[in-house]
């Protein structure tokens, strides 16, 4: 049977049906079909560890196949709860079960469980500017009023922060929580030092203030092991500690998980309605962690990212000068371009796209107007030569960009 028109759907019917936030929200980053990727933050495809998992999938079929595919309850599979528990202890030393840890289809999905637990419409969050565009939409699609604070070289500024609680508090509009991914920040790269760090928790504990501690990128240590964190710091007491596998092991697991106060875990579980993330690869990834191959595993991949790291910004030293001026990251995926003069970074992107490469112009990492000379670069996904064709590329747009805005 041909529909008739009267029950064809238009663009403009289901926009009327849509929530309002929906076209309040930015655009995601994705991966891109261009030639050279240097968009989208994904581990190289080429060091995803398979066999080991699908030797650790087998084994966790064969040793109870109706617990690994039924469901597993909201907080997840207690031996990983409790292997990451005994991680994050080993870590801070502080006393920690697996009544603190409940488990997250990656980090992204820990953050909005966190919104939905924690945040009601109207509240006040603070994030970085810039800051990852996902808490960006997670915050407002749960009707959080963002309010920013600038980051320098070294993270979210302090003097800024204190500035902000005073200001909203004075307002009678007090901060909810503050959102800081303290390594290897995304988009900046920035790592939080240890002084920060202190005077973060202390004033978040006086102002009674959640602290969300985004860890994603933690374990990609490419100068040595970063500053105590924040959970360690405040002693686990008003911060809920977000991390994932996905970029030690592979994004396609959606495993990750939150660490945080026994009753805070308890209520975060309680504002689940999934029936919880897939038990087989709970199970898969317990497998794969006592198997021995996890720590040689992310040994290479320091490796390997150290020397794309390395070789990308001699690349755009020789490509980029002086177009770009950028701090070299300790750890992650990124380096956040400091645009020159005059040079767009949306019309940059739109140049360098025409030349096969892709980048994410800095307006997408703010929360309000902002970013427009500054570009995200992804060297994670591609191997030394082709970072080095790839930012060449980018040079040819950049000269391109500054030579019709001069």
């Amino acid at each position: 049977m041909t529909p008739s028109s009267e029950s064809d759907w238009s663009s403009e019917d289901i926009h009327r049906l849509l929530a309002p936030v929906v076209s309040e929200l930015p655009q995601p980053t994705s991966l891109s079909d261009l030639a050279y990727d240097l968009n989208a933050g994904v581990p190289d495809r080429e060091t995803l560890p398979a066999r080991d998992l699908a030797e650790a999938a087998r084994r966790a079929l064969e040793a109870d196949p109706a617990g690994t595919l039924t469901y597993g309850g909201s907080i997840g599979y207690e031996p990983l709860r409790a292997w990451i528990a005994e991680a994050q202890a080993a870590e801070t030393g502080l006393l920690l079960g697996p009544e603190h840890v409940t488990l997250t289809a990656g980090s992204a999905h820990a953050i909005d469980n966190i919104a939905a637990a924690f945040v009601a419409p109207g509240d006040v969050v603070v994030v970085g500017a810039p800051t990852y565009p996902g808490a960006i939409r997670t915050f407002k699609a749960r009707g959080a009023r963002l309010v920013e604070v600038p980051q320098d070289d070294d993270g979210l500024r302090v003097d800024a922060l204190v500035a902000a609680l005073e200001q909203q508090r004075a307002a009678g509009a007090p901060v909810k929580l503050i959102y800081v991914i303290a390594n290897y920040d995304n988009p900046s790269g920035s790592t939080l030092p240890l002084d920060r760090r202190s005077d973060l928790t202390k004033l978040a504990a006086h102002h009674r203030v959640l602290v969300v501690e985004d860890d994603a990128y933690t374990g990609i240590d490419l100068d040595g092991p970063p500053p105590t964190s924040l959970f360690e710091v405040a002693r686990g007491r008003g911060i809920l500690r977000a991390g994932t596998f996905s970029k030690t092991i592979a994004t396609g697991l959606r495993v990750g998980w939150v660490v945080g106060d026994a009753l805070m875990i308890e209520r975060l579980a309680f504002m689940r309605f999934d029936n919880g993330a897939s038990p087989l690869m709970h199970r898969l990834v317990l497998e794969y962690l006592e198997s021995g191959a996890h720590e040689p595993h992310v040994e290479r991949l320091r490796s390997l990212y150290r020397e794309r790291r390395d070789a990308s910004a001699a690349s755009l030293v020789e490509h980029c000068t002086p177009h770009v001026s950028f701090r070299l990251p300790s750890g992650g995926f990124f380096h956040w371009l400091h645009l020159g003069e005059g040079i767009d970074a949306m019309r940059l992107a739109e140049t360098a796209a025409k030349r096969g490469v892709a980048i994410t112009p800095g307006p997408g990492y703010f929360a309000s107007p902002g970013g427009r000379d500054r570009v995200r670069l992804v060297y994670s996904a591609l191997p030394p030569e082709a970072l080095h064709q790839a930012i060449a590329l980018l040079g040819e747009a950049l000269n391109e960009v500054a030579s019709a805005s001069s």
